[in-house]
């Protein structure tokens, strides 16, 4: 697999857990394959239907109808392996992420 959507998806899934797509989405927006959160949305709702990704409700849903959902990646779905030189580039973006975040909490 080469670092293209799939694998920027299942990797930070894999590494982060089960996200909401808003949360996923400030993630995987560093990598600049998406142009913006509509087709995140388009890419993640296949991935569901090709049984790489699973959907389910958070249960931080306080409203019937207005749900949250949380996503997650499939295990045992072989075509969700992922080489390690490219979860490493994942990861150190995602730690980039993570420290700038930390940063701008902490200045508040």
């Amino acid at each position: 697999m080469n670092l293209n959507k799939n694998s920027i998806v299942l990797g930070t899934l894999l590494l982060k857990g089960p996200l909401t797509r808003p949360t996923l989405w400030s993630y995987v927006s560093r990598f600049n394959f998406y142009s913006g959160l509509t087709n995140l949305k388009l890419h993640m709702h296949k991935m569901v239907k090709d049984n790489r990704i699973t959907r389910k409700v958070s249960p931080l849903t306080k409203i019937k109808g207005q749900e949250i959902f949380e996503y997650s990646i499939v295990q045992g779905n072989e075509r969700n392996t992922i080489p390690q030189e490219i979860l490493d580039k994942i990861k150190t973006e995602i730690d980039t992420f993570d420290e700038l975040l930390s940063t701008t909490t902490e200045k508040k």
